[in-house]
C-alpha cells in the first residue's frame, strides 16, 4: 500500500509539472506590445490574398498571467469582422549572436464574431525583441501564423505581422 501511494504521488506531481506553464514574464504585462491600435497586422491568407487583424483590446488574465484576452476587428476581401480569443505565452529564448534579443513564442485561439461565415484562427505567435523592450513596454516584431478554419470546414494557411516577411515558411515558430 505504501509502494502503490508513493507511486501515485510521484505521477500526480509529474502531471502537474506538465501542466504548469514556466513563461519566465508572467509579472510583466505585455498587452502594449500586442496592441496595434491604429494600424493593421498585415499578412496573407494562402500566400496569395491579403489578410489584416487590428487589436482593440488586450487584457492579461489576472488567474493565468501567461494568458492574454484580445478583441479586435479582421479585414479580408473588403468585410471587417469583429474577433476575440486568447493568446497564451510559453516560451522564452535567447538570440543567438545578439547581446539582449530574445524570441517569446506562444499560442493564440481566435474567433470571428459574425453570423456570415465566421471562421476561427488558431496557430502560433512569435515576438522577436529586445529584453530592455519587452521591460519598457515597446513593440518588438510580432508574428502570428497559422490556420484558418471556416464553418464550412474549409482550412486556409494564414500569417499577419507588424511587419512584411518575404517568406514565411523561414520564420521560426515554436
Amino acid at each position: 500500500m505504501k509502494y502503490l501511494f508513493i507511486l501515485f504521488l510521484g505521477i500526480s506531481t509529474f502531471l502537474t509539472a506538465q501542466v504548469q506553464n514556466s513563461f519566465p514574464y508572467k509579472n510583466l504585462d505585455l498587452s502594449e506590445q500586442l496592441l496595434n491600435k491604429d494600424t493593421f497586422y498585415e499578412g496573407q491568407v494562402n500566400k496569395e490574398e491579403v489578410y489584416k487583424i487590428k487589436l482593440e483590446s488586450v487584457t492579461k488574465d489576472l488567474q493565468k498571467p501567461e494568458r492574454y484576452l484580445v478583441v479586435g476587428v479582421a479585414e479580408f476581401e473588403g468585410k471587417i469582422k469583429k474577433l476575440e480569443g486568447e493568446i497564451i505565452f510559453k516560451e522564452k529564448f535567447k538570440v543567438r549572436d545578439s547581446v539582449d534579443g530574445i524570441l517569446l513564442f506562444g499560442d493564440f485561439n481566435f474567433k470571428e464574431k459574425t453570423d456570415e461565415d465566421p471562421g476561427t484562427f488558431k496557430g502560433k505567435i512569435r515576438i522577436q525583441t529586445d529584453e530592455t523592450l519587452v521591460k519598457s513596454n515597446m513593440a518588438g516584431n510580432v508574428t502570428f501564423k497559422g490556420a484558418l478554419e471556416k464553418e464550412d470546414g474549409e482550412i486556409d494557411q494564414l500569417w499577419f505581422g507588424n511587419f512584411f516577411h518575404n517568406d514565411i515558411d523561414k520564420v521560426i515558430f515554436r
